[in-house]
């Protein structure tokens, strides 16, 4: 069984301090892909949204729809959240190198 962790709205860097302090609403999907025994019955997909858990099915299209635009923005924010990091991380590095070179050389001022 997978398991899949998707949390909800996304909050903008531009967002008020209390816009980011309302809690968000949380969003898990189970999704079984086992093999089913003779006599067993099929476990559906599920979803769990602000503690409760839904089918798929459940959630009809706009829902399955509104699901899976979490899952993509997620999956964005987790990219330009690296994406940041590895700037940061370059930008670190320029400034301690810059830092070494004005060591040699004699301020202006």
């Amino acid at each position: 069984m997978s398991k899949q962790r998707t949390t909800g709205p996304a909050k903008s860097r531009a967002a008020s301090k209390s816009e980011a302090n309302q809690s968000e609403k949380e969003v898990t999907a189970n999704e079984s892909e086992s093999a089913v025994a003779v006599g067993e019955q099929a476990t559906q997909p599920t979803v769990t949204i602000d503690g409760k858990e839904y089918t798929l099915e459940s959630l009809g299209q706009q829902g399955r729809e509104q699901l899976q635009n979490l899952r993509v923005t997620d999956q964005e924010l987790q990219r330009l959240q690296d994406q940041l990091a590895i700037t940061q991380t370059a930008r670190n590095t320029y400034a301690r190198i810059l830092a070494e070179v004005t060591k040699s050389v004699t301020p202006v001022k």
